[in-house]
């Protein structure tokens, strides 16, 4: 309801740009769902700038988008265009605990959560891992 209100009362004003910072964290699929229908009907007439690192969010409300890593643009453009650029370059794997700083020494770890009580680990790579 927070999200709602915060939409809500921006479009008071009949703005021309809504600027949203992380919407949809700690939203339950269904609420998150109704919020991407919200945004997508406000992005019909309004420029929307949507900052977030929830992959999802970006693919189910974007057409164009940017990527920024420390303050610098490495990627702007078609969030199709990004997904098919990066297709192969992504790969997936559990990892002992005892394995973890040698994947980070070896690989570029995109993201580390656990799993079953094993890291799962997400790197980008142009060759699938090995080790």
């Amino acid at each position: 309801m927070r999200q709602r209100f915060g939409i809500a009362q921006c479009l008071i004003g009949s703005p021309k740009l809504v600027i949203v910072d992380e919407p949809t964290a700690g939203l339950d699929p269904g609420e998150r769902n109704r919020f991407y229908n919200i945004l997508s009907e406000i992005g019909e007439n309004i420029i929307v700038i949507l900052s977030t690192h929830i992959v999802q969010d970006v693919r189910e409300l974007c057409t164009q988008m940017a990527i920024m890593d420390k303050g610098k643009l490495v990627y702007s453009g078609n969030t199709d265009d990004a997904l098919d650029q990066n297709q192969g370059k992504v790969w997936e794997r559990k990892v002992d605990k005892s394995e973890l700083s040698n994947f980070h020494a070896n690989y570029k770890i995109i993201s580390n959560k656990l799993v079953g009580g094993k890291p799962l680990i997400h790197v980008f790579s142009g060759t699938a891992i090995r080790q």
